[in-house]
């Protein structure tokens, strides 16, 4: 039975050495636990901090069990493998302790790391959602008071003060405009309708957005963009507005990312790449976007898809979580990771895999 539990169980005895342990254990804690059978919790690697929460816990339960007669204990928190809060490899935990005879002690544990993460997303919707609301009512009445303000005392202030209003003017709007594109960007979130799912040329659609980005007859100041769009890709089963916001995210954060990179940096060409691959394996259509930055730390990595999580200093972190729902929405893989080149780092990889349309292929 123990064998076949997706939760850890650990007992430990009197001295705190572990006695047996489950495969869920292993996989959870991701140590060897059976080769240190007989030795103390606290000196398999990276458990020091899990062993010594556990300690804790247990020396304050047998002073409540005395007052207050409780039979376990049960606790959340964070397993830090490589002893460090925010590394990739964190997991949280919800662990429960009970007493076992001749003063041994039980710990089973579950991973929680999943449901924590829908959390943060479902209040972040909910933040999303009011923060839309309350942000978007003042934006049109300043920029309006603004502009009014300007009109009406234009040509009746010396030159200095009208180059003044002007300008404050100016800033204004534009600082309404910021505005009202964060806003935009949490009513998205917020509010992020049920996909309509219909066969798709992803091709076409791809190239139709690309005309925002790329222009064969003006040399863009902006990072370029290069296509790879594979001919044999059949139709995707899909919601034409939602995945064009997603190649719209993703173009615009590859693009954010690549101009990060200073043109003294000797790496290769600062550009983009929209790729699209079939693969008949699988039988799903992939959409992939790389950028030339500089990637992603390994603790922003695992968080990546989750509100509020960016490397942007102006970001909101909601562009990746928006590709997320709506991946979601259409049952896409999408994976995110950074791309490497003789052990460097040189840009990132966002990836969606789709489901291809119903007689898509003959």
């Amino acid at each position: 039975i123990l064998d076949n539990l997706t939760a850890g169980v650990i007992v430990l005895d009197a001295a705190g050495q572990g006695v047996s342990s489950n495969p869920g254990a292993t996989r959870i804690l991701r140590a060897p636990l059976a080769a240190w059978e007989g030795r103390p919790l606290a000196e398999v690697p990276g458990l020091p901090h899990f062993a010594a929460r556990v300690a804790e816990q247990f020396r304050a339960f047998t002073s409540e069990r005395q007052v207050h007669g409780i039979d376990h204990w049960q606790e959340s928190f964070g397993l830090h493998p490589q002893g460090v809060a925010g590394a990739a490899d964190d997991v949280t935990l919800i662990v429960r302790g009970a007493a076992l005879p001749d003063g041994h002690s039980l710990v089973v544990f579950d991973d929680i790391s999943e449901i924590v993460s829908a959390q943060r997303t479902q209040a972040w919707g909910e933040v999303a959602r009011r923060l839309a609301h309350e942000i978007k009512n003042p934006l049109t009445p300043i920029q309006l008071s603004a502009e009014r303000l300007e009109h009406k005392l234009s040509g009746k202030l010396p030159a200095g003060e009208q180059a003044l209003l002007s300008k404050s003017v100016r800033t204004i709007v534009d600082q309404v405009a910021a505005m009202q594109r964060l806003v935009n960007e949490f009513r998205d979130y917020a509010r992020l309708p049920a996909a309509e799912l219909r066969p798709l040329d992803l091709n076409a659609l791809v190239a139709d957005v690309l005309h925002l980005y790329v222009d064969e007859h003006v040399e863009h100041e902006s990072v370029p963009v290069r296509v790879e769009l594979d001919p044999d890709c059949p139709a995707v089963l899909g919601d034409a507005q939602q995945i064009r916001q997603v190649v719209h995210n993703l173009l615009q954060n590859a693009q954010d990312a690549s101009e990060s990179i200073g043109a003294e940096e000797p790496r290769g060409p600062r550009e983009v790449v929209l790729r699209t691959r079939w693969n008949e394996t699988s039988g799903r259509v992939r959409l992939s976007v790389l950028d030339s930055g500089h990637g992603f730390d390994e603790a922003i990595l695992k968080r990546a898809f989750e509100p509020y999580v960016t490397t942007k200093p102006k970001g909101t972190g909601l562009g990746l979580a928006v590709v997320k729902k709506i991946a979601d929405e259409h049952g896409a893989r999408v994976e995110i990771s950074n791309r490497l080149s003789e052990g460097r780092v040189v840009g990132a990889q966002v990836s969606l895999s789709f489901a291809i349309g119903a007689n898509a292929r003959g």
